[in-house]
């Protein structure tokens, strides 16, 4: 009996469908600014790291 409510509840939670809409509002907020701050750090972490001689001005 409690594994056909279990069932049940995770059936009812699988079958949202939002329209279109609703679910491009999802993801079409605009980031703030601590999260674009967040990502210029992470961005700013990654260095080259194949190759530490590689300089981009005169080559390899």
């Amino acid at each position: 009996m409690r594994f056909n409510k279990q069932l049940k509840k995770q059936d009812e939670g699988t079958n949202y469908n939002p329209s279109f809409e609703e679910w491009l509002n999802l993801f079409s907020k605009e980031p703030t600014s601590k999260e674009l701050d967040d990502m210029e750090n992470e961005v700013r972490k990654n260095k080259p790291q194949n190759n530490p001689y590689y300089q981009p001005l005169r080559g390899a």
